[in-house]
């Protein structure tokens, strides 16, 4: 029986701990801050501290919302949003994918190549959460980022996006 047990035990602590490896996959590598990730689930209580004991002064209703990673207590991020507003989140919220928002009040052209006679593939509308790739300053047109959103992707001015700085 003891050794079943053992085995057992065994048993759980491997899964236990590759759960865990999962899971630090959105980790930082080392734990370095600040750095810029977005929330992964579309329902993120923010809190005025790090533990469930604080009160909850928000909750976040977009996943992929980008934020800024600011430092790490126990299980729980300080983070501020593209607004400037900062509080904790558990770990488990956030992840290391860069995000931004399409700010102002109009749509804006996603186009296919970073030049200025390049084809328009979408047209994205304020608020829509792109995920960020590269950015690079083009002679004449600024900086131009590299995003996607489901079902295209291309370049957008990077004035043209609301993130965290």
């Amino acid at each position: 029986m003891k050794m079943t047990r053992g085995l057992w035990m065994a048993g759980c602590l491997m899964a236990a701990s590759a759960a865990y490896a999962t899971d630090a996959e959105d980790a930082p590598a080392v734990a370095q801050f600040p750095w810029y990730g977005s929330l992964k689930k579309s329902e993120v209580n923010v809190r005025s501290g790090p533990g469930n004991q604080y009160p909850i002064l928000w909750i976040y209703q977009r996943a992929g919302y980008p934020v800024e990673v600011l430092a790490r207590y126990d299980n729980y991020y300080k983070i501020k949003d593209v607004e400037g507003e900062e509080g904790w989140t558990y770990i488990g919220m956030v992840s290391r994918r860069v995000t931004g928002l399409v700010g102002g009040k109009v749509p804006v052209n996603l186009t296919r190549h970073a030049t200025a006679d390049s084809t328009i593939v979408a047209r994205l509308a304020p608020g829509v959460v792109v995920e960020m790739d590269e950015c690079e300053d083009v002679a004449g047109l600024g900086t131009l980022c590299k995003v996607e959103v489901p079902g295209a992707k291309g370049w957008v001015n990077k004035r043209s996006l609301d993130m965290v700085k």
